[in-house]
């Protein structure tokens, strides 16, 4: 393991669990106990890549004495003798520039920064040319755009490893770019048709890319959770370095499946960031009156869970949290909780009329949290170098709607494929 020390953002705070004995789940379930001091604040930064193919991976045997006391709530014996496991993780290349891995490093360089802004600027518009075309009657279906968010998106993202995994929310487009996925086959999805990155049958809420680590929006609330937990109890039975990410809203921590999901985790200590992108609405419901806390990091205490908090419009202080949450997560120390502190600059749907909040309120928000304003402004770009970068990203959406209505429409006989019962 590269011995590289990460510096992190002042930007992030780092609430520690109360110190408690782990439960683990695994071959060495002895060795892993909850990280609940505040002495992590350089973690080693190089991770090792490592190649996942589609080989054959047996799992751990385990003895009769951890089964008996780590695995009796969850599997029996039968789950755990010793069978072939096709790693199914996604192909290492993505296809545009515009989503190449920021090199692995500690610190970011300002061309990095200047990818992450051209990443962001390409999923805004992305979404505002979805906006578009969905008001004009050529999308189906309802959609969630994420304006104001795109530095969670990116932040986090460019932070994993290959073979690293995401579980994404109805509000998906800007994690799906962000994880690799094309514009193209996006717009496509969109479309319906079967280019698309769900062959068409998923449409804005179910965007799916398995080849790329992307295991799926969903458009049930909190929907991601539970499947991350199972992802990531596979990676930690077959001795994977890997983490699987889940992306949810502040809305979402009142559910069950919430509670459930982070219970699990940190009881069988599995390599899972819970990403919680808290933009202090649940729909049209305020922060005040659906949680009893005021800090969503507190959900995190109740399961002895590492809790990191961050300020979700910086960029950089986000990519930097993230690799801290997944270094602790990586390396068998558990289960990270991070909370993103974020803003919607628009409504929940497109068309939502916003009542629920004053004109007032969304002028100034707009005005004070662009994320990528935020980063122009660190960038010291100037309009000639911002303008280039516009046209560069509106040709590539453009490009990606002429994909699109180039496309291949399904056969309706084939509506209900690859649907069970």
């Amino acid at each position: 393991m590269d011995a590289e020390e990460l510096q992190f953002s002042g930007d992030s705070l780092h609430v520690e669990a109360p110190e408690q004995t782990a439960h683990t789940l695994g071959a060495d379930s002895g060795a892993a106990a909850v990280d609940c001091e505040a002495d992590h604040l350089a973690e080693s930064a190089g991770i090792r890549r490592r190649e996942h193919g589609r080989r054959p991976v047996r799992a751990p045997v385990l003895g009769d004495c951890q089964l008996e006391s780590k695995l009796r709530p969850v599997v029996q014996q039968t789950a755990l003798d010793l069978v072939e496991l096709v790693d199914e993780s996604q192909g290492p290349e993505h296809k545009l520039r515009l989503v190449a891995k920021v090199e692995q490093k500690g610190t970011l360089s300002k061309s990095d920064l200047r990818e992450f802004f051209r990443e962001m600027l390409l999923i805004r518009r992305f979404e505002e040319k979805v906006e578009e075309r969905f008001r004009a009657g050529e999308l189906p279906g309802f959609l969630h755009v994420a304006i104001g968010e795109e530095a969670v998106a990116v932040g986090v993202c460019r932070a994993l490893e290959e073979g690293d995994i995401i579980a994404s929310t109805h509000r998906a487009h800007g994690h799906t770019l962000a994880k690799g996925t094309t514009p193209n086959e996006l717009m496509a999805e969109l479309y319906g048709k079967l280019e698309g990155c769900s062959h068409g049958y998923g449409g804005s809420m179910h965007l799916y890319d398995v080849e790329r680590g992307n295991m799926g929006a969903n458009a049930v609330v909190g929907g991601g959770l539970p499947g991350i937990v199972g992802s990531t109890l596979a990676f930690k039975l077959r001795g994977e370095p890997r983490v699987g990410v889940a992306f949810f809203g502040d809305g979402a921590t009142n559910i069950g499946t919430f509670h459930e999901s982070l219970n699990l985790a940190q009881l069988w200590q599995v390599p899972a960031v819970f990403v919680c992108e808290d933009n202090h609405w649940a729909e049209s419901t305020p922060a005040w009156q659906h949680m009893p806390i005021e800090d969503i990091s507190q959900r995190a205490v109740a399961y002895g869970m590492k809790a990191v908090k961050v300020d979700g419009q910086d960029v950089e202080a986000v990519y930097k949290a993230t690799r801290r949450a997944l270094e602790h997560a990586r390396s068998g120390k558990g289960p990270v909780f991070l909370a993103v502190n974020t803003y919607r600059l628009v409504g929940h749907y497109i068309g939502d009329p916003q009542v629920y909040r004053s004109k007032e309120e969304l002028a100034e928000t707009r005005e004070t949290q662009d994320p990528i304003e935020h980063l122009r402004a660190k960038l010291e770009l100037s309009d000639d170098e911002v303008e280039e970068l516009d046209r560069e990203v509106q040709e590539i959406v453009d490009a990606a709607v002429e994909f699109a209505k180039n496309g291949t429409d399904p056969k309706p006989e084939d509506a209900l494929k690859n649907v069970y019962a």
